[in-house]
């Protein structure tokens, strides 16, 4: 969509997160720039001096594999339809993207294929520990309340499934979890941390630069994964398809669980429909500016992802510590254990204790 258009303004933020309440899926949104005066935090690569490409990332999409916007109108814009915008690092221009164009109900009806882009890396992504690669799309948080669905303090967003593949025939798609319980409009908000493993829910505009990050050990039970024909070790293709938010797209809630089955943990009985800002024109769908390749994170204690573990990681532990999976404090990366469940608790401590103020090697520089 144009967003332009759309009287907005981007909330102040490190990159934590852009969340305005606690929820299940609060992972961070990876930081594309930042200051190494500031402590690696998040820097304005449009205004700030200081301002880098984060040394998280390894590597970036080099090559344009297939695009296929939603509808020969969409090929005919001729304004977002560049899918070379997509290549190299993220630039934090939100302007800088190509678009896949969105489909009308008709056009649903009628059954035409959603618009999507397949990217090439040289450099393969593989599935180390922590997140793998990130996703930049151009979303941003609302300050207004508006007659077309927008509400203060929610994402702007487009989003989209994310599929990988190691011979650019074969792709396995990652499972999602979408729970916007109904439309929003053409310039309706979403909350994020309903959103999970669906490109598009970190904000990437006006001088706040993050990516949705997304990890390959999500799809190591897939049969095309099991069988060695996806090898998450060599994914050389990501593939970015847009889901037009009118709900008759769904996500795979059922490969997850449910946080309100507290204490059995089951998972979700079945799918959920998957909204967001529908009908769009313009820049319509999901735009992609960037989609970058993470250095392996050998820390879980990192939980702000800036390099080492310190106050910032402990602040961030402490208002989360005690709580389980789906309270309202709960933030997924502090329970760093794996051992004591779906809770942050002492198991967790302890990691933060044994790794405190160890330093990556990406950020070191070793």
């Amino acid at each position: 969509m144009l967003r332009q258009m759309i009287v907005s303004v981007m909330l102040a933020a490190c990159g934590w997160a852009c969340a305005v309440r606690g929820g299940p899926y609060t992972e961070a949104g990876v930081n594309g720039y930042v200051d190494p005066n500031n402590h690696w935090r998040h820097a304005n690569p449009l205004a700030d001096p200081g301002a880098v490409i984060n040394p998280i990332f390894r590597a970036w999409a080099t090559d344009v594999h297939e695009y296929a916007p939603s509808d020969d109108e969409w090929i005919g814009s001729g304004v977002w339809n560049d899918p070379n915008k997509a290549l190299g690092p993220a630039t934090g221009d939100n302007f800088d993207i190509v678009s896949l164009g969105d489909l009308d109900a008709a056009e649903i009806a009628d059954g035409v294929e959603p618009g999507r882009i397949t990217l090439l890396f040289n450099d393969p992504i593989r599935n180390g520990s922590g997140y793998d690669f990130a996703v930049f799309e151009n979303a941003f948080v609302s300050l207004y309340n508006t007659a077309g669905g927008s509400v203060a303090g929610k994402m702007l967003a487009e989003l989209g499934y994310v599929d990988v593949s190691s011979n650019g025939v074969d792709f396995v798609r990652f499972p999602s979890i979408s729970l916007t319980p109904g439309t929003v409009g053409m310039y309706g908000t979403i909350e994020i941390n309903d959103i999970h493993n669906l490109a598009g829910k970190h904000p990437n505009a006006n001088g706040l630069c993050t990516g949705t990050p997304f990890d390959l050990s999500d799809i190591t039970a897939d049969p095309l994964v099991a069988d060695g024909t996806v090898d998450i070790n060599d994914i050389r293709y990501v593939r970015i398809v847009d889901i037009p938010g009118s709900g008759d797209f769904l996500d795979e809630a059922a490969a997850f669980i449910d946080p309100t089955t507290w204490p059995t943990w089951d998972s979700y009985a079945g799918s959920h429909p998957a909204y967001d800002a529908w009908v769009t024109f313009g820049s319509g769908g999901i735009d992609v500016e960037a989609v970058g390749v993470l250095n392996e994170q050998e820390y879980e204690a990192d939980i702000d992802l800036n390099g080492i573990v310190d106050m910032f990681d402990y602040t961030l532990f402490a208002s989360a510590y005690g709580t389980r999976f789906g309270q309202a404090k709960w933030i997924a990366r502090c329970n760093i254990a794996k051992t004591g469940g779906l809770v942050v608790d002492a198991d967790d401590l302890a990691v933060m204790a044994g790794q405190w103020l160890c330093v990556e090697k990406w950020r070191s520089g070793d």
